[in-house]
Formats: structure tokens, sequence, C-alpha cells
């Protein structure tokens, strides 16, 4: 009888390797197949490609013209570069214009069309509301902006199309950037660390499969108590700087006479819920915050939003105050903070009831 073949063991580890490799890249091409399907992009994420560099502001702006469609989603990007339907620059005689300032909870990538996000449902609830009146909603947010983003926004793009009204919706980038440098203070964290080390951006960049299973480890590993020191509580004083950008932007806006509408942020995870819940529900905060406990959060949360409302009752300013008025489940929300159509839904619905109180938009339109 013959002795077996015995294969060297140099060619089981290629055998291995290979089929190991296979085995990924398999992978790879099933998550990225399920992307494209689902929201017409291959790559990590909608932004390196929507976006383009605008010159007189230097900021990162939508690409006029740009569109993605998925079995999911339907972005289009106007000729002027704004999310949602075609509009002109010049403001049409006896239009009522409101523009939406922001970052990603109001671009709302994560709704199925430009009709579902809530600028648009907005402007269609007060159009019914007043059918005899033009009324113009234009959502000028870019995700991933901070206060002073916003600010040079208004002053580059939105200033131009005369607004009555401007609305600002935005607090979690701002919380991400100032607790990140309190981390650094406090020496949590290095001041050139980051929430994802650059061999690691590396890969995500490359491979869509790597920067979701790394996403959702992380989020899994730094939202347990690995003992590690994280910030628990944030200074009163650590909005002042968005409060000074914010204020800037009423200047600018009482100069010219344009109403500005600001709001208190709403999220997922909240403090009538059990720590269970809320560590479910804060998901993605773990990931661009590593350097925060679920309390730390909670109160940040807590700190930038009493911000807010203090900022407008001191200087006169129009703060709508509900931050329990999105269901906090699945149905409403896709992660954290950014909202599905349910959710979009009801935020136009909530602008909606609150602007139709305020004499300088209901004096205007009727």
């Amino acid at each position: 009888m013959a002795d077996p073949v015995q294969i060297p063991t140099k060619r089981k580890v290629l055998y291995l390797g290979f089929v190991i490799v296979l085995l990924l890249g398999l992978c790879e091409g099933g998550v990225r197949l399920r992307s494209w399907f689902k929201y017409g992009t291959a790559s990590a994420g909608l932004q390196s490609a929507m976006l383009v560099r605008d010159e007189a502001s230097g900021l990162l702006v939508p690409r006029p013209g740009y569109e993605v469609r998925g079995a999911n989603i339907h972005i289009r990007i106007n000729s002027l570069g704004f999310r949602g339907q075609e509009f002109s620059r010049a403001k049409p005689a006896g239009t009522f214009r409101i523009v939406c300032l922001g970052a990603s909870t109001t671009f709302s990538a994560e709704a199925s069309s430009n009709d579902a996000v809530w600028t648009h449902r907005l402007q269609e609830k007060l159009r019914k509301e007043f059918p005899g009146r033009r009324i113009e909603v234009i959502n000028a947010a870019v995700s991933g902006y901070v206060a002073d983003d916003n600010l040079r926004n208004l002053r580059q793009r939105v200033l131009a199309l005369d607004p009555d009204l401007v609305i600002y919706y935005e607090a979690n980038n701002e919380i991400v950037r100032d607790t990140r440098e309190l981390a650094v203070r406090e020496g949590l964290i290095g001041a050139e660390e980051s929430r994802q080390p650059a061999w690691t951006s590396a890969l995500s960049n490359v491979s869509l499969l790597f920067d979701l299973a790394y996403m959702n480890m992380a989020i899994l590993t730094r939202s347990r108590d690995t003992g590690h020191r994280t910030l628990d509580r944030v200074p009163a004083d650590l909005p002042n700087r968005f409060v000074g950008v914010l204020d800037q932007m009423r200047q600018e806006l009482s100069a010219r006479n344009i109403s500005l509408v600001l709001s208190t942020f709403i999220v997922k995870y909240r403090r009538d819920q059990d720590r269970a819940t809320q560590i479910a529900n804060a998901d993605i905060s773990f990931f661009y915050m590593p350097w925060m406990s679920m309390d730390g959060m909670l109160d940040a949360m807590d700190v930038y939003n009493g911000a807010i409302l203090d900022y407008g009752k001191r200087m006169g300013v129009s703060v709508l105050d509900d931050r329990t008025a999105i269901p906090a489940d699945a149905r409403h929300f896709t992660d954290c903070m950014h909202l599905s159509d349910a959710g979009n839904e009801i935020m136009a619905e909530r602008f909606a009831r609150f602007l139709k109180l305020l004499p300088e938009v209901s004096g205007a339109l009727r």
C-alpha cells in the first residue's frame, strides 16, 4: 500500500492564505454590492464624491448637479449646490424664503429621497397652511459642518439668497470637537490622536468590509466599561465658543432684518431610559467620541441644549425646545441622531407648529 502523499507545510500555508483571501474578497464584493444596491454607491460614504471645494469660502459644498440613487435613498443636488429642487438665486417677488443651516441631521442623507427630508416636508406643510402664499424652504446644510462652517456658509452662500428667516439646527458636531479638545487638555488622549488610528483609516478607505467591521467593533468595545478614564461631565462654559458663533449669525442676520430660529438638538439616547437602552441608542457616538462615557454624553447634550436655551432667552431669539417629540426607536432614528423618513416627518411637523406661532412668520404669511 502506497504511503499517503504528504503536502509540504509551506504549500498548506499558501493554500490557506489563498482560501482566506478568496473568502475576504467574496465578502468585500458582497458588502459593496449590497451598498450599491441600497445606497447607489460602493464606497464607505457619500461624502467624497458629493462634495467639492468652494473657492470663495474654502468650504466643502455639495457638487451642483450631483445625483446618487439606490434602493433606499435618492439624493439630488440642484444646480446651485443645495440638496432639493431647483430654485432661482434671486428670490421671486412675493416669496417667503426660509433657509435651513446645519449638518448631517439637516442634510439627511438617510432619508429615502429629497422629498422625504424634513426641510422639504416643512415647506409642504407651510404651503398647505398658507395656500395663498409662495413659500420656499431651502436646505443649505452640509454633513460634518460645525458652527464656524455654518457661519461661513451663511456669509458666502446663504445671504445671497435673500432669506426672510434662517433656521439653525446642529449641536452634535460642536460637542464632538469641544469635548475632544477637553479630553486633550485633561490628558485622556494625545493632541494628535483621533477616533481611528491612521492605519485603520487607510484600510477603511480601500475596504468597505473593514470599515464596517472596524466601526461596529469600536462601538461594541467603547460602549463597555473598560476601566479607562473618560469624560463623565463637561464644564458649563464649554459651549461658549459655540454660543459666540451663534451670536455672530444673529448679528449678521439682524443687520439685514432676517429672523433667526434655533432648536435644541434631539438624540435617541435620553436620561429617562435604562442604562442598557441608553448605551444601545448611543451607538455611533461611542465611535466618534471614544473619550466620552455614557454619563458624559448625556451631560454634554444637556449642557449644550441648555446653552442654546439660555442664549435664546438672553438675546430674544426664538428657540424650539421639545427634545422628546421624536420617539426614540428604530422606526424614527437610523442611529443615535440621524432620522428615518418617519423621523423627518415629525421633525418637519414640530418646526411647522412652532413657526406658525411666531409673529414674524404668521404675520408675513397671512
